[in-house]
């Protein structure tokens, strides 16, 4: 069964998304696998050295076209955001970091090969907290923002 990986990056807010990896696992036991649309994407990988030796027929894809092939997933992946970082400097960005979620490769993949240093917000424990502490400020910076004039010249 074939899998992807996309190693996206965000340049800012803006979305790098040019590359795909596509590989091959002799053996799925070391990873989580979710089904999303039809496609099996890899969600955590249990034991990293076997998922290494795991992998093959390692295709890196730049828009689509073939780029590389390669043996060891690692280096692969680590070359894949290599090259989305340097596409995503152009913009001169202030931030680069890689993008997280279904289909990108989990975190755990990401902290051993994305070539810059990056930091992940911890989920909140309590979710139902969180929101309603976001929904009040969000609606008390609007209420705020929304008195503002902006037409007003200040004197």
């Amino acid at each position: 069964m074939e899998f992807y990986f996309f190693p996206d990056v965000y340049a800012d807010r803006y979305l790098v998304d040019a590359y795909i990896i596509s590989f091959k696992l002799k053996d799925k036991s070391c990873v989580e696998t979710r089904e999303l649309e039809g496609r099996e994407y890899v969600v955590q990988v249990h034991d990293w050295e076997a998922f290494k030796e795991s992998a093959y027929d390692i295709v890196l894809y730049e828009y689509g076209d073939e780029v590389a092939r390669f043996s060891d997933i690692e280096t692969a992946l680590s070359e894949a955001y290599k090259m989305a970082c340097l596409e995503a400097s152009r913009r001169i960005p202030k931030v680069i970091e890689p993008a997280l979620g279904v289909g990108n490769p989990p975190i755990e993949v990401v902290e051993r090969v994305f070539p810059l240093s990056f930091k992940v917000e911890a989920f909140p424990e309590d979710l139902d907290s969180f929101l309603d502490h976001l929904v009040k400020n969000v609606e008390i910076e609007t209420l705020e923002w929304e008195k503002a004039d902006d037409d007003e010249i200040p004197f």
